[in-house]
């Protein structure tokens, strides 16, 4: 895997991200919530908002991601309402990383990505929010921000070739840390004494964030102290440490601070408890599977007493082509047709058989009651794709990328219902091959294949000018599909100039 570096400050730690958005939330009168972030200048989100992007491509062109709808749509929802407690500028995306290591990052800009580890190594939805929070708490505090106006010296430290380490990772850990290591310079100590303040101000922060979300305050020092054990165990055998604690000095202190600031805070509603255990239930089994970290037995030995077992198990029957043991397996669980994820399934198994038509029956009255969910129109989309409903699928997912020009995955799916229209539709092929040729440009500008970009940008535009002679297009619309190339070539110039500082 290609080495990546990064001038961009980005917090590693043993911890992790995810949980739903909570329609309870604590007394305004017990709960003193951290002041929103203010301050910033414009000039300053804008710089942050290209080093966002700039790390976006480099983590999808470089990292094993999890691209699962239902997975990033559950943490994005998460990470975006506990961020909007205390920072006015949104969650640019939440990448999950497909790597069994306990770590999670943020990019200033609005990037917190997590690793499958994190939520896997956790024992509660409440923990996994935990590591989102204190991740948040970073950026809402401008941790790294300071980090630069205080030295800049510091910067090769603070850095430490942040996606070359967590590509390297996902090959050998050992190599990983072995490189952030090397990375250390003789200011050292005093990096990591600066650091322990900002940890200290995250954990205090993070904390007040979790429980104004209405999470379980205890769930911080309970992951702590799983994560002190495993420090422990790595210093007893000589190993090297954890890659997050290159970046998130971790003491005895913090863990002992924590757990006096839980006591202080009310204990969460029973109905969240219970709704909370059965989105990890289900969250923790899905990536297990997905992640490769499961087998068919394990799955079948707990599906009786978890839904989510069974739904990954499901999974794994419909993946090897046992379709009838699948549907049986489904069926026994009970599920209700209002059940997002269980209706994803039972989707994916109706697609694995080219029963395209069932499938979009058991989403579209979904769809229509939650409009607003990204994962249920991608879903969808790639049905009536199926199905040659090109039109249908395309007004799902040609919004996304209007609020989302990030969204690689509805992209992909444009480039697809594209591609299907030209090769269908002799009357506009040539304006549907332009289509399809844009999307692509999109697809290799967020995976950082700059050229490829603007390879695909040309060819859109060559056939833009084979359209000129066509009477049966305005010259309005040729105008404006013009702008839109050229627009297009402007944003992969940019991008494949832009060198992070």
């Amino acid at each position: 895997m290609k080495k990546l570096s990064i001038s961009v400050a980005v917090s590693l730690m043993a911890m992790g991200a995810a949980a739903e958005p909570n329609s309870h939330l604590p007394s305004q009168d017990t709960i003193k919530a951290p002041a929103l972030s203010a301050g910033v200048s414009f000039n300053e989100q804008h710089h942050n908002r290209q080093v966002a992007l700039w790390s976006l491509r480099q983590i999808n062109a470089a990292l094993p991601l999890i691209d699962d709808a239902w997975s990033t749509q559950t943490l994005y929802a998460m990470t975006a309402q506990m961020n909007a407690t205390v920072r006015t500028q949104p969650i640019l995306a939440t990448p999950i990383i497909s790597d069994p290591s306990i770590n999670a990052f943020a990019v200033p800009g609005g990037i917190i990505g997590i690793n499958t580890g994190t939520i896997l190594q956790a024992k509660s939805l409440d923990e996994v929010a935990s590591v989102l929070a204190h991740e948040i708490a970073h950026l809402s505090q401008r941790h790294y921000e300071h980090r630069q106006e205080n030295n800049k010296k510091l910067m090769a430290l603070q850095l430490g070739g942040l996606l070359a380490a967590i590509a390297a990772s996902a090959v050998n850990g050992d190599a990983a840390l072995a490189a952030m290591a090397g990375a250390q310079t003789a200011s050292a100590e005093n990096a990591a004494a600066h650091s322990r303040e900002h940890e200290r101000e995250a954990d205090r922060v993070g904390q007040q964030i979790l429980v104004q979300a209405g999470y379980d305050a205890h769930a911080m020092p309970r992951f702590f102290n799983r994560l002190y054990k495993q420090v422990s165990l790595h210093q007893s055998k000589n190993a090297f440490a954890p890659s997050f604690m290159q970046s998130h000095p971790f003491t005895m202190e913090r863990l002992s601070e924590s757990t006096a600031r839980a006591s202080s805070h009310p204990s969460t509603s029973m109905h969240d408890k219970q709704r909370h255990a059965k989105t990890f239930d289900l969250l923790y089994w899905r990536l297990k599977y997905l992640s490769k970290q499961t087998t068919l037995a394990e799955l079948s030995a707990n599906a009786k007493q978890s839904q989510g077992a069974r739904l990954a198990m499901v999974m794994h029957l419909t993946d090897h082509h046992q379709y009838q043991k699948a549907q049986k397996s489904f069926d026994e669980g009970h599920f209700s047709s209002e059940d997002v994820l269980a209706m994803m399934v039972q989707a994916d198994l109706y697609t694995a058989q080219h029963r395209h038509k069932d499938a979009i029956r058991v989403l579209t009255p979904l769809q229509a009651i939650y409009p607003e969910r990204r994962d249920l129109r991608l879903y969808l989309a790639k049905n009536l794709i199926l199905d040659n409903q090109t039109a249908d699928a395309l007004a799902l997912v040609q919004d996304l990328t209007q609020s989302l020009p990030h969204d690689l995955q509805a992209w992909q799916l444009i480039w697809r219902a594209y591609e299907q229209k030209a090769r269908q539709d002799t009357n506009h092929q040539s304006l549907s091959t332009l289509y399809a040729l844009q999307a692509r440009s999109q697809i290799e500008l967020w995976t950082g294949k700059y050229d490829g970009a603007l390879q695909s940008n040309a060819q859109a535009t060559k056939t833009l000018e084979s359209l000129m002679s066509d009477d049966s297009y305005s010259a309005s619309s040729l105008h404006a599909l013009s702008h839109l190339l050229q627009k297009d070539k402007d944003t992969i110039l940019a991008a494949k100039a832009y060198k992070p500082r």
